[in-house]
């Protein structure tokens, strides 16, 4: 009588087992980037903290701010050759590169896709937006970081946003710009240079002609004269310790003695935390992706260094000052 209970309970256990496992949903984050870029770390970090108790999640990076992109399209086969072995029950796609290579894939699938740190319009990287398709949008906020830098240096009449060549880069030139070469904002007259070569990038710094200030919202694909693609923050702490005009980004982390003076950024964590939240409500089926089609995270946080702002004599407007937080 024991031989056939102990065989009932295990062929119990086994069933209930992979009951459980087949309950464990699986889902794919595609990232453009690679793992120790502080931006896709922190939207992980946010990711994990929603979806990683209940789901199994796997990642893959196409790592296109490193590899040329004529690779770009081989990354592209092999994310989604990882979808297809994997079939998860849902794909999280991070920033725009990897939405514009793979949206069209996803848009004929079933598959939920939630897509988060995009910059430009999702509706350019589709002929129609697909029912299947949603998420938030990253609204790198140079318009409110420039209108806050007026009250900040309120005598600057020039400022330079210096970018790198990127799609990044190309999606805040149209939103910001929109066909202008410069803006003015508040008595600040805005203008814009793109360059993915270090030694022009470092021409610009050095000779700074009348701007009275610089903001870099993307400096992660700047390339030295062998192609090397050079860290961020070689790039950062370069031009923050050779410039003669205040430096400023949107990035925390660029924040220091070392580094630039201030920024006022998306909190990385906080929009990963958001998008899996989305992909969340869709799983458990009380939400579908038509109800977060298009999503915005606009809301900035200050960050300043003390000895770059007395390096400047910059004073910061008390209510500023209140808000901020200091590297």
């Amino acid at each position: 009588m024991q031989k056939p209970l102990i065989n009932a309970l295990l062929l119990l256990l086994v069933f209930l087992s992979g009951r459980a496992a087949a309950e464990t949903g699986q889902i794919l984050v595609i990232e453009s980037y690679h793992p120790h870029l502080a931006w896709t770390a922190l939207c992980e970090k946010g990711i994990q903290s929603v979806l990683g108790a209940e789901y199994e999640i796997a990642y893959f990076y196409m790592d296109t701010k490193n590899v040329p992109e004529s690779e770009f399209s081989e990354r592209a086969d092999l994310a989604w050759e990882k979808y297809s072995d994997m079939q998860p029950n849902l794909v999280m796609i991070g920033d725009d590169n990897a939405l514009r290579l793979l949206g069209p894939r996803f848009s004929k699938t079933e598959t939920p896709v939630v897509y988060f740190g995009i910059n430009n319009n999702p509706r350019y990287y589709f002929d129609r937006v697909p029912r299947n398709v949603s998420g938030i949008l990253e609204r790198t906020p140079v318009i409110p970081w420039t209108r806050y830098l007026c009250q900040i240096m309120p005598d600057a009449r020039k400022a330079l946003i210096l970018m790198d060549s990127s799609p990044t880069s190309k999606a805040i030139i149209d939103i910001v710009f929109q066909e202008r070469k410069t803006v003015t904002m508040g008595g600040l007259e805005i203008e814009y240079k793109t360059t993915g070569d270090w030694a022009e990038w470092k021409d610009i710094v050095l000779n700074p002609n009348d701007y009275n200030l610089i903001v870099m919202p993307t400096f992660y694909s700047v390339k030295d004269q062998t192609g090397r693609t050079l860290k961020d923050m070689d790039v950062i702490g370069w031009t923050a310790a050779n410039s003669t005009i205040p430096t400023f980004t949107n990035q925390s982390y660029t924040v220091g003695s070392k580094g630039v003076a201030g920024a006022y950024y998306i909190q990385a964590e906080k929009h990963g935390r958001i998008a899996a939240e989305i992909a969340l409500n869709i799983l458990h089926k009380k939400s579908s992706t038509t109800d977060f089609l298009y999503q915005t995270d606009s809301d900035g946080q200050f960050c300043f260094n003390r000895e770059q702002l007395d390096r400047f004599k910059i004073k910061l407007p008390q209510k500023i000052e209140e808000q901020a937080v200091f590297r």
